[in-house]
């Protein structure tokens, strides 16, 4: 049987539309990393307020949380809760960084940790323990400075969650 005109491109539209949120995410982050505030950001998008940017901002990032997961549970079925765990308070902690828009500034390794923290979502078990361990090494050093309570609490939950017990 012949398959209708245009199946085969419905098809692909999921796909290209989680790649445009991809997009969309990392140019907000990137957005406010940079200065740019929640305002401008709602102009940027057509959106009417800045609580709205805020909230597409949530929406994509929980949207690339949930389209991710399948791949992190197949990572790390045969490692146990603890890498499950331990990848969900790096991506936690990832998230946070990326919505503060001061986080480049804080201190001297603040790019290198948003960086690794990057690589957590798809990073195999042994791997994520390395960047792990890199990303809280980074956030211990002399020059880093006293954070905002959330990001000292999701700074906490991940060093709780890597002790390897």
């Amino acid at each position: 049987m012949v398959e209708p005109v245009g199946l085969s491109e419905l098809r692909e539209v999921p796909a290209r539309r989680a790649a445009i949120d991809a997009v969309e995410l990392e140019s907000i982050d990137r957005a406010r990393r940079s200065g740019a505030s929640w305002a401008q950001i709602a102009s940027a998008l057509g959106l009417a307020s800045r609580q709205a940017a805020e909230q597409r901002r949530q929406r994509l990032a929980e949207a690339a949380e949930r389209a991710s997961r399948p791949q992190r549970r197949k990572l790390d079925r045969d490692y146990g809760p603890n890498v499950s765990n331990l990848r969900e308070r790096a991506v936690e902690l990832h998230r946070r960084i990326g919505a503060d828009r001061r986080w480049d500034r804080r201190f001297t390794r603040a790019a290198l940790v948003r960086e690794t923290l990057a690589a957590t979502p798809d990073a195999p078990a042994g791997a994520l323990y390395d960047l792990v361990v890199v990303a809280l090494a980074d956030l211990s050093g002399p020059d880093v400075p006293v954070f905002p309570g959330p990001l000292r609490s999701a700074i906490a939950r991940l060093r709780a969650a890597a002790v390897v017990g």
